[in-house]
């Protein structure tokens, strides 16, 4: 996939397969069952990031938000932060979400 901005961008780096790239955190997460249920079935492990201005991070070590002016690729309107702070602050609820809740 075409990456056109780092902005919500992603991807899923595998032992077996290639690297995965996503324009939207939404298909990201939206791919991921698919894509380690298909590595696990090769003993292969795989492990999501997500592009913050300080670089790519685990996805496991973040914490996501809904903004309310969020404008995603993909229209997931799904942001990651590096702190649940920032991530309480920009949701249009006041929460912030974990990688396991988001996968969910």
């Amino acid at each position: 996939m075409l990456v056109s901005s780092e902005v919500g961008a992603g991807q899923i780096v595998s032992s077996r397969q290639e690297t995965r790239f996503y324009d939207d955190l939404g298909c990201l997460t939206a791919d991921w069952a698919h894509q380690t249920k298909s590595d696990s079935a090769f003993g292969a492990t795989a492990t999501a990031f997500v592009r913050l201005t300080s670089g790519w991070t685990d996805a496991r070590g973040v914490w996501f938000a809904h903004p309310a002016a969020a404008r995603t690729a993909m229209g997931s309107g799904l942001v990651a932060y590096a702190t649940v702070d920032e991530a309480r602050a920009a949701d249009r609820d006041g929460q912030a979400l974990a990688w396991n809740e988001v996968l969910r």
